[in-house]
């Protein structure tokens, strides 16, 4: 197989694994956002999640934006 193709494919991989990432960010902030309009307290873990589901978003669009520059200058 090509470079380009292997490169291609672990650009796909990392845009579906940022996607479910996202799916399950969203359950938390949409908890977030329900503590916030209640004006309530909002659940230490789902605030935990919120960040550490959002540190992973970032760095995997960081490796997908490089894997994408590389692929692009093929």
């Amino acid at each position: 197989m090509s470079f380009k193709k292997e490169l291609g494919k672990e650009i796909n991989v990392l845009e579906e694994e940022i996607m479910q990432l996202e799916i399950k960010r969203s359950r938390s902030q949409a908890s977030l956002i329900d503590a916030l309009i209640s004006k309530k307290e909002p659940n230490e873990q789902e605030v935990q999640f919120f960040r550490t589901y959002t540190a992973e978003i970032d760095l995997k669009r960081e490796q997908l934006n490089k894997l994408k520059r590389k692929y692009e200058t093929l």
